[in-house]
């Protein structure tokens, strides 16, 4: 059961990360600039409206309320590069509760 929970949470991981470099590519097939990056308001993040929400609602799935309502701390960081680790197949160790 826990196996199944991980592959989902690694497909959205995953899905959120396809997302990210389509808004990517847009951005530089529009500016060119790979040094530089949009400025993420609206109109300048190159994602539509479909794909935000797409990546809004896979995000709540896979992150915890506890992070969402507790941005701010130090665990956060280890639970997002945990996440996006999983989704790339490397190998951190998970972090503890």
């Amino acid at each position: 059961m826990i196996a199944q929970s991980n592959i989902i949470k690694q497909q959205r991981s995953q899905r959120i990360l396809e997302l990210f470099a389509i808004a990517r590519q847009r951005y530089l097939d529009a500016v060119g600039n790979p040094r530089c990056t949009p400025s993420g308001l609206k109109k300048d993040d190159y994602m539509t409206d479909e794909e935000k929400q797409e990546a809004l609602v896979l995000g709540r799935q896979i992150f915890p309320q506890e992070y969402i309502d507790n941005r701010k701390s130090p665990k956060i960081y280890q639970i997002t590069a945990w996440v996006l680790a999983t989704a790339r197949n490397i190998k951190y160790p998970p972090v503890e509760s």
